[in-house]
């Protein structure tokens, strides 16, 4: 059975740099992934409430053994990244972060580096996240993302041991 992987990112601002990382072949061939909603069907679960997009949080991180965040410029500082990244810690998930720096929107726009969410959660000692070194941040062009985001994967699932 293939691994189940679970996207955090800021929809609104990065779902197509977003939709290339998710739809590369090296991820399609190894992982389950859990669904990428349109944007009517995310607004939809947002006019629906807090609560309902934390139970959609929760149903779709069941059963994954990593988290992976794609980090853009303003990712760090969204609400429910942030409660993706800590509910993953929490629960002792894989995390690995995939800075999207240098990569195209749908207008060939493209953004600087954006602070990573490790930074910006903390566990429940006040610590970040980053400060633990328990979890590894990767460039998606500078590491040759689409030739090794299946190694970074599975390194994170292993080092969680799941």
């Amino acid at each position: 059975m293939a691994r189940r992987v679970f996207f955090s990112f800021h929809y609104k601002r990065d779902s197509h740099r977003v939709a290339q990382i998710h739809e590369c072949n090296t991820i399609s061939d190894h992982f389950e992934k859990t669904p990428f909603l349109k944007g009517s069907e995310w607004e939809s679960i947002e006019r629906q409430g807090d609560k309902a997009i934390q139970n959609w949080i929760d149903n779709q991180m069941k059963g994954c053994g990593v988290v992976v965040v794609l980090v853009g410029l303003e990712t760090a500082n969204r609400r429910w990244v942030k409660y993706e990244v800590a509910k993953a810690h929490q629960e002792d998930r894989g995390i690995v972060c995939i800075n999207m720096a240098g990569m195209k929107n749908l207008l060939s726009q493209t953004d600087s580096a954006g602070p990573s969410p490790l930074q910006t959660v903390v566990d429940s000692n006040g610590r970040s996240l980053a400060s633990l070194g328990k979890y590894k941040t990767y460039s998606w062009l500078g590491d040759l993302g689409r030739n090794n985001v299946d190694k970074w994967i599975e390194e994170a699932a292993v080092n969680a041991g799941r």
